[in-house]
């Protein structure tokens, strides 16, 4: 009696935690591309294109990050992940000359349509 309450017991934890894990694989798939952090404002990095924050550019217009400014916020949103200059390939005019393009060299990972908590 006392070996088969000592297997269930083994048998109980295993099923457990197996049940946990598949639980915890099953919520990280349900949003693929999509990324959540939080982060403060800091509106020295705006660029045209938005705000770095964490790596990201975060597509937020000028007015509203000057609001934003020295504030955490929580930002949430599907990243795009935009070619830089280094990783397109060269092209060149009728003459054979290489056309020199503007733009960030590395690729970009953007946030096009955040949704943006404020914090503190």
């Amino acid at each position: 009696m006392r070996y088969i309450l000592i297997l269930l017991f083994i048998l109980f934890n295993l099923i457990s935690f197996s049940q946990a894990a598949d639980t915890l694989k099953s919520q990280s798939n349900k949003t693929p591309g999509r990324v959540t952090f939080i982060a403060k404002v800091d509106i020295a990095t705006a660029t045209k294109d938005g705000i770095y924050l964490n790596g990201y550019v975060v597509n937020i217009d000028y007015e509203q990050a000057k609001k934003l400014n020295g504030k955490r916020i929580k930002v949430t949103g599907k990243v795009t992940i935009v070619k830089g200059l280094n990783n397109q390939p060269k092209e060149f005019d009728k003459n054979g000359k290489e056309i020199i393009k503007q733009g960030r060299s590395e690729d970009t990972k953007h946030i096009l349509s955040p949704k943006i908590k404020i914090i503190g």
